[in-house]
């Protein structure tokens, strides 16, 4: 008689944790940075590749051991190990900070900074970088679909977040839109409004957050 094949579940243990790090990861705007003995607050934004970017202290970029902390240094669900690759803002890549800013407002430092994640670890599990880059597939579509959004008006967009995030947002924006769910400037932060399933079709998306606003 055969033997029947082991059973994985660390496998598929880890495979949840990876697949949960990835949707906090697109959740969070804010972390703590740590570099030699520095921890600072960290507000950053991702590329369309899911590379994240923000602001930094120079001494951030000649450090070799740069550590994201989410959502920061007193609850650290997740840790992700970083290479920093500066970049100029009057440069090909400058469109990153232009982006920055739209979610967060003017930056207070000015070196601006690609952040590679190198490794991730969240409940005790090590996160390979690469799995926890998510790249946008709705790139080309989103400012369109921020625009359209938008358009529903602010009234509309308030009764959005309190029904789907039970939060009152004085002057909501849309910001950012993936397949998973959509960013919304508050006053004082980014707010996540995810989709209850994956959606891929700007059309759908349109329809659904409509559907919301009733």
């Amino acid at each position: 008689m055969s033997t029947p094949p082991p059973e994985h579940p660390d496998h598929d243990d880890a495979t949840a944790i990876i697949e949960e790090a990835c949707t906090l990861l697109q959740g969070w705007y804010k972390g703590d940075l740590r570099f030699d003995e520095n921890i600072v607050p960290c507000r950053f934004v991702r590329t369309d590749e899911g590379r994240l970017v923000a602001p930094v202290m120079v001494a951030a970029l000649h450090t070799a051991d740069t550590v994201l902390m989410i959502p920061d240094e007193h609850a650290p669900v997740l840790e992700l190990l970083l290479s920093m690759s500066p970049f100029e803002e009057s440069g090909p890549d400058g469109r990153w900070a232009d982006r920055w800013r739209i979610y967060h407002g003017e930056e207070e430092d000015i070196n601006w900074a690609f952040f590679d994640i190198d490794m991730g670890r969240m409940s005790g599990i090590v996160i390979d970088g690469d799995a926890l880059l998510r790249a946008n597939p709705l790139a080309e579509e989103e400012p369109a679909l921020c625009r359209t959004i938008n358009e529903l008006g602010q009234d509309a967009l308030q009764r959005i977040c309190r029904s789907r995030i039970e939060q009152d947002v004085e002057r909501p924006l849309v910001v950012g839109i993936d397949p998973d769910g959509m960013d919304v400037r508050a006053t004082f932060d980014v707010l996540r409004i995810p989709f209850s399933i994956s959606i891929d079709s700007p059309e759908d998306i349109v329809d659904t957050v409509q559907q919301w606003a009733g």
